[in-house]
């Protein structure tokens, strides 16, 4: 009777200390999950801003081929804008929500620009030049806005 009594109580111990174990393991796999999201979510934000970064040098390249009266280089460049601008917006609108429609704004004047440097004479009058130059320099303004609160929204956040 010693022994059986004995017997159950180190079961007892046994399945005690395995639901322990199964209790710890459970919660440190809740914790490693959070990490996980957390190191997705800093990727994520990280590429955000890497994308908006190239943005903008791709607005700056733009600006720098109008003043070198370069049109079809620059026409490129618009192009290139008119494609990447919709599809980051789109890609990363979970950070940037509040800048969508500013985006939508910058995408349509590059698309009147990469329109009208495609026409047969872009930009023959000086104050069409100087016009085109002025609105690109507010662009790369704004994109430079809209990346620089990106970032601050990252340090915020500890990402």
């Amino acid at each position: 009777m010693i022994l059986h009594d004995w017997f159950d109580w180190s079961n007892a111990g046994v399945g005690t200390a395995g639901l322990m174990l199964t209790l710890l393991a459970v919660r440190q796999a809740t914790g490693a999950k959070r990490a996980a999201e957390d190191a997705r979510q800093a990727v994520y934000g990280r590429n955000a801003a890497d994308a908006f970064a190239e943005t903008v040098r791709l607005a700056e390249h733009c600006a720098e081929y109008l003043l070198l009266e370069r049109p079809n280089e620059a026409a490129v460049r618009a192009r290139d804008l008119v494609a990447r601008i919709p599809r980051d917006r789109t890609r990363f609108e979970r950070f940037i929500v509040a800048d969508s429609d500013k985006l939508k704004i910058l995408e349509s004047g590059f698309q009147v620009l990469a329109t009208r440097l495609s026409s047969e004479d872009p930009l023959e009058e000086k104050e069409d030049a100087q016009d085109a130059i002025d609105r690109v320099f507010d662009a790369i303004r704004e994109l430079n806005a809209i990346y620089g609160r990106l970032l601050a929204r990252l340090d915020e956040e500890g990402l």
